[in-house]
């Protein structure tokens, strides 16, 4: 709500109330709000007369895979991130009457949470990692998944890699790794997290294939018994395992990765995001 208008008595509190700030109030906090200057004498009425605080963007989240390029408001001063890599996809099986084989299951995407001070103007860009194919050949191994990422400029501020495929071992194993994460050094309040790895398949002991890595948008690929690998769902988990006692059975597919944005008016925000 703006402030009254110009040549109206304005306090200190009407301030404090529409631009934040903290107790004892002083109007050295406010340079820059309103239409104070960045330093020296503020007057109460002309500087903040008919003002509101500013308004932050609504948070993107990136819906297609590639990349997504968006100007960032003027307004604006920090961003907070959220990133998760593309899930890897499940390994194939070829098993055979009386010879079993169940494969592993694919690791999830990295996540990573980061915040990064910013200016109006600058062009931010998401990178939406693309989930990684289910296995085909004879006990193929899963694709890995694509990386996702967030850009200030030429500046890589968050990266979730993307979760490894998984594979086949004859005595039991092959769940593909989590992807890690990596972050600009002036990113702050980074919280990053390796993507769950996914889950052994029985080899030659059983037609049971091993599950697929969680995200925290997504869930693995469950676990198969003598049949194709479970596609993952939601954003960034890994795809089964196939398992198989006669014939081919391909590998489920990981999901796509995540990228959200949201946006902040002051810098160095306090850290509310989460998955």
């Amino acid at each position: 709500m703006a402030l009254p208008a110009t040549g109206q008595a304005i306090s200190l509190s009407q301030i404090q109330t529409e631009f934040g700030g903290s107790n004892p109030i002083s109007l050295s906090e406010y340079y820059d709000n309103g239409n104070a200057p960045s330093s020296g004498a503020i007057t109460m009425s002309a500087d903040f007369g008919g003002t509101s605080a500013p308004v932050a963007p609504d948070p993107i989240t990136y819906t297609t895979q590639g990349s997504t390029a968006t100007t960032i408001a003027a307004q604006v001063r920090a961003v907070g991130v959220q990133v998760i890599g593309g899930g890897g996809g499940g390994c194939s099986a070829q098993g055979n009457t009386g010879a079993f084989f169940g494969t592993g299951g694919a690791g999830a995407g990295g996540n990573i949470i980061a915040y990064f001070n910013v200016s109006g103007g600058e062009t931010i860009t998401g990178l939406r990692g693309s989930g990684g194919a289910g296995g085909v050949a004879t006990n193929g191994v899963g694709a890995d998944g694509g990386n996702s990422s967030v850009r200030v400029g030429s500046t890589v501020i968050a990266t979730g890699n993307g979760g490894s495929g998984g594979f086949a071992v004859l005595n039991g194993g092959g769940g593909g790794a989590g992807g890690g994460t990596s972050s600009n050094g002036s990113a702050y309040s980074v919280t990053a997290n390796t993507g769950a790895a996914g889950a052994d398949g029985r080899g030659q002991f059983g037609f049971n294939g091993g599950e697929g890595g969680d995200s925290p948008e997504g869930s693995g690929g469950a676990a198969s018994v003598n049949a194709p690998g479970n596609n993952a769902s939601g954003q960034g988990a890994g795809g089964g395992g196939a398992s198989s006692n006669g014939g081919h059975k391909s590998g489920g597919a990981g999901s796509n990765g995540y990228v959200k944005i949201t946006f902040y008016t002051e810098s160095n925000p306090t850290a509310d995001i989460s998955f």
